[in-house]
């Protein structure tokens, strides 16, 4: 098994191991003792793993109740959280309960939002059920609700209190899915680890690949390292935002029918190619980052145009005031965060304006 330490405000540890599903009255108890508890999971992973959970919680002696909501990134939205809290309160959920989050990243994106907010904060575990989840979102305790005008504008930071890891749940996984979260994989590989970029250069990472579990606790590593260092964003963490300054105003003028890890890599090759007109990259390094992306069976290329990029861009919670903090790459494996105005950043967007990419 792999344990990655998370040295946040609440440290907490990630588990990662095989069959890990089927043990879980043997973990959970060593990090809250049996108590009342809701599992929050959507309509398609209740399917696959919701008895599994609940019968493993209800063997260790949890009281376990089930709150199911559609999947899909429009049900993470302020009523569907109202009614996730709601169901709390009628189930009289105290302080010293626990909400267990067994899904992908919208799942734990809300359950941790509900966590993070009723009674001004209770206990919560993640399950990641998605690659992308299991990489990314269920680390680092931000969570966040979509609002009218962008993504995740309405949220709060909450670490869970220990992370779940069964990679065999990715074996469920549809094809867009599991490709969906290699986008953030290979943005994490930007971020200082080229080593991790180049053995995806090999092998394109597949839900068979041998190297599958060892990649995601790369991942967790890596941002475990970055969390324990800046968890409120306020510096370094801001690195995890690479490809994210284009990719949610790209979530958001699609109505969320472009996945989050397919406009994240949409992204990252924008600002990688506008690092070459602007920053001095070197064109043979956008290149092969184009051919990585490609490898992996994610777009580069978006139809909306670059005026509503930026005009959503300006909605970004990264944005302060007429600045915005934008993550370039400077070499293969390896990026920065560079500070620059609204207008500075339309010209990121012109080496490749005139086919609206």
């Amino acid at each position: 098994m792999n344990t990655i330490p998370v040295h946040a405000s609440q440290p907490y540890t990630v588990y990662i191991e095989n069959g890990l599903l089927q043990q879980l009255k043997n973990y959970v108890p060593t990090v809250k003792a049996p108590c009342q508890v809701a599992i929050i999971t959507d309509d398609r992973v209740s399917e696959y793993y919701l008895h599994t959970v609940s019968s493993q919680l209800t063997i260790a002696g949890y009281t376990v109740c089930q709150y199911l909501f559609p999947h899909g990134e429009s049900s993470k939205n302020v009523e569907e959280l109202i009614n996730m809290v709601e169901f709390l309160a009628e189930k009289r959920f105290t302080r010293s309960d626990l909400i267990v989050a067994l899904g992908g990243g919208v799942v734990g994106d809300m359950a941790g939002f509900a966590a993070a907010t009723y009674l001004r904060g209770i206990d919560y575990i993640q399950i990641p059920t998605s690659l992308l989840a299991a990489v990314d979102s269920s680390v680092g305790g931000k969570t966040a609700v979509n609002l009218r005008h962008g993504k995740n504008l309405w949220g709060a930071f909450k670490q869970p209190i220990a992370v779940f890891c069964d990679p065999t749940t990715l074996r469920t996984l549809p094809e867009k899915e599991f490709i969906n979260g290699c986008g953030e994989i290979i943005k994490y590989g930007m971020l200082g680890y080229p080593q991790l970029l180049n053995a995806l250069e090999k092998e394109p990472l597949t839900p068979s690949s041998t190297m599958l579990n060892d990649i995601i606790a790369q991942c967790v590593e890596a941002k475990a390292l970055i969390v324990q260092q800046d968890e409120r964003e306020s510096g370094m963490r801001q690195l995890l935002n690479f490809g994210h300054t284009f990719a949610h105003g790209i979530e958001l003028a699609s109505h969320y029918t472009v996945p989050h890890g397919y406009a994240v890599a949409i992204g990252m090759m924008l600002m990688t190619n506008g690092a070459v007109a602007v920053d001095g990259l070197d064109k043979a390094v956008a290149n092969r980052f184009h051919r990585l992306i490609e490898s992996h069976q994610l777009p580069t290329t978006t139809t909306i145009d670059a005026s509503t990029l930026l005009e959503l861009a300006k909605n970004d919670k990264k944005s302060r005031g007429q600045t915005i903090n934008i993550i370039i790459p400077t070499d293969w494996g390896h990026s920065k965060i560079k500070q620059v105005t609204h207008e500075e950043l339309r010209h990121y967007l012109e080496p490749t304006k005139s086919t609206h990419v």
